[in-house]
């Protein structure tokens, strides 16, 4: 008799882009492969994300994820450049509508957020649609919220430990980039920012590079992600003023998994599943 598969872990990710949703299974029986499945949904752009919530539930089989199951359940809201990091050691939790309203507009009907991110020592401050949270936490109730960002903080963090030159990552999404720069693991900068093309990707890299002194022969840059169309060109391009310039290959980063090698999974998803948070 074969042992039905036991529901380890379950992502959702949310995105104006659509819902994607990621399942970890573990066999039973000794010795069974862990097992990956990755959907994806598009949403209606026209209407909330609590509605847009609301509608898939309505799908039936298309959602077969809400009746639980799961030893864990995490939610990642991809949010687009709107967040605010803040270093642990002076955040406190009753200032953080304050501190996310200098850098960005609070929207009437959304709450802030945070995640405390234990190994770079800093707080992610981000926004959603207060409706939409409560549905969430109704329907998820030990279910864990993140901003995008977070988990790729975390995993490049514990990536950037050892010592050495300082490193930068330039992670590519549809229409932005995040830029992350650590030194022997410490965040010196994160940062998010829309691009057009490649044009804009390698001058908002360059910017960042000279501002933060980085040294052209010594310092490393990697590319990370497959959200753009325009990622060899802009390798080419950075290459003619960065010496050490490397492609980061997922299937490689993380361990030849196979949720790394569906493509179509994005990489602050894959660095959720990975780094354990």
């Amino acid at each position: 008799m074969t042992a039905l598969p036991l529901f380890d872990g379950l992502s959702i990710r949310l995105s104006a882009d659509g819902f994607s949703f990621c399942t970890k299974c573990r066999p039973t029986t000794e010795g069974g492969q862990v097992t990956f499945e990755y959907t994806s949904l598009q949403i209606e752009p026209h209407i909330s994300l609590a509605a847009n919530v609301k509608q898939l539930l309505e799908r039936g089989s298309e959602f077969p994820y809400r009746d639980g199951g799961f030893r864990r359940t995490d939610i990642l809201m991809d949010v687009a450049g709107k967040y605010a990091t803040v270093p642990l050691e002076i955040f406190e939790d009753d200032q953080a509508d304050v501190i996310f309203g200098h850098l960005h507009q609070l929207r009437p009907g959304e709450t802030v957020l945070y995640n405390v991110l234990d190994r770079s020592n800093i707080v992610v401050l981000f926004s959603m649609e207060r409706s939409a949270h409560t549905l969430l936490k109704e329907l998820f109730p030990t279910g864990r919220i993140w901003a995008s960002i977070s988990p790729v903080i975390e995993q490049l963090t514990t990536r950037s430990r050892m010592a050495g030159p300082r490193k930068t990552y330039i992670c590519l999404g549809r229409r932005r980039m995040d830029i992350l720069v650590f030194e022997h693991g410490h965040p010196l900068l994160v940062n998010t920012f829309a691009c057009r093309d490649a044009e804009d990707c390698v001058y908002y890299t360059l910017h960042a590079w000279n501002s933060l002194g980085l040294k052209q022969e010594q310092d490393e840059l990697y590319l990370i992600g497959n959200g753009s169309p325009h990622k060899e060109e802009i390798f080419s391009e950075l290459q003619k003023f960065i010496k050490q310039v490397t492609v980061v290959n997922p299937i490689a980063e993380f361990n030849r998994s196979e949720m790394a090698q569906n493509e179509q999974v994005p990489y602050d998803l894959l660095a959720l599943w990975h780094c354990g948070l």
